[in-house]
């Protein structure tokens, strides 16, 4: 592989790689999509210019960076990307991504460097900006700067001051994101903007115990530990994680003789799946484990589904838990022999 000084002056312009930024409405000029331009003719625009970061680069990131480019050079790697505004200027050349890149070049003394050429409007140069932290191991986003970039896009107009438009721009930038962190930074982008999401997340355990505390009519217990009053080990469990709980209130009632009850809880909801779809998803799937282990020979099932966490701000009340299909409402024989009716309620993977 080249140094950096020979990598620019050998270089074939036709063989630096070219990243593909359709998806996010941005494209480059399929006669020159590279261009091999000098520093002098760029404009880098630190404070301004890379809007999707909440800091600049350390010092030691820009170190760890020359270093790794004084070495040799990834003729594979794609490079920094520019737009071209305009003859005008005496740096007609505007960077786009590839701050830190740049930077390290620029202390290796190099004349310029080969970039790539981007074409689109300023929404969509903005996504790319936020999206290529994402691709490359320069430098990962953080939550503070999916914040920034959201919130940025809402106070600049291009984006509507909603959940639902906050989310798909999430999406769309950030694709490979999971769950958790969208359902961590739209709600603090949100509050952030003075608005109020129209329903509850649970995103851990404390959470779930905070609700307990502070606003449940009932007593329960979570986090696999025993409830005296019900006879029964209690849990929380989030929608998708029915599995691991079967497996683990087996091996509790195998152990002890004990039944688990779940308190459920489900993500944000979607357009084809409300709460309800959710919590009846819930319900089906472990209707679906008994009958699996009953035609096994397993005659206890030893799960019992005590309703969901209310998460509907709107039309649930927020001091009970959320009845769930035929398994709303449970009889269980307490250990005096006396009969206890409580209402069903759910929850796991917000541990």
């Amino acid at each position: 592989m080249a140094t950096p000084a020979e990598y620019f002056e050998n270089a074939d312009i036709n063989e630096v790689p070219v990243p593909d930024w359709s998806h996010l409405d941005v494209t480059s000029p399929s006669l020159n999509p590279t261009v091999k331009l000098e520093w002098d003719q760029i404009y880098i625009n630190h404070e301004e210019g890379n809007i999707t970061k909440e800091n600049d680069h350390t010092a030691a990131e820009i170190e760890a960076l020359r270093l790794s480019f004084a070495a040799k050079v990834d003729e594979k790697e794609f490079p920094p990307a520019v737009r071209y505004r305009g003859k005008e200027y005496a740096r007609p050349w505007e960077l786009i991504y590839g701050y830190g890149r740049s930077e390290a070049l620029r202390e290796l003394q190099t004349k310029g460097w080969f970039f790539t050429n981007l074409e689109g409007t300023e929404d969509a140069l903005e996504d790319v900006q936020a999206q290529e932290n994402e691709m490359l191991p320069k430098r990962v986003n953080e939550e503070v700067d999916m914040r920034k970039f959201l919130i940025l896009k809402v106070t600049d107009g291009k984006i509507e001051k909603t959940e639902a438009a906050i989310r798909a721009k999430f999406k769309k930038v950030y694709p490979y994101r999971r769950k958790e962190t969208i359902n961590r930074v739209v709600p603090q982008v949100l509050k952030e903007l003075g608005v109020k999401l129209p329903y509850i997340l649970y995103t851990s355990k404390s959470k779930v115990g905070d609700w307990i505390t502070n606003h449940s009519k009932e007593e329960y217990v979570i986090g696999e530990k025993f409830d005296h009053e019900r006879n029964m080990y209690g849990v929380q469990m989030k929608e998708g994680y029915d599995w691991r709980v079967v497996m683990n209130a087996m091996q509790t009632y195998a152990e002890t003789g004990k039944k688990t009850y779940v308190i459920c809880h489900c993500g944000a909801p979607t357009k084809a799946a409300n709460f309800s779809n959710k919590r009846k998803k819930i319900v089906d799937r472990f209707d679906h484990w008994e009958n699996v282990y009953t035609k096994l020979g397993l005659d206890v099932w030893p799960v019992v589904l005590m309703g969901a966490l209310p998460q509907d701000r709107k039309n649930e009340n927020l001091k009970v838990l959320v009845p769930m299909g035929d398994t709303a409402k449970v009889v269980l024989e307490d250990t005096d022999g006396l009969e206890n009716e409580f209402n069903a309620s759910d929850e796991y993977a917000a541990a």
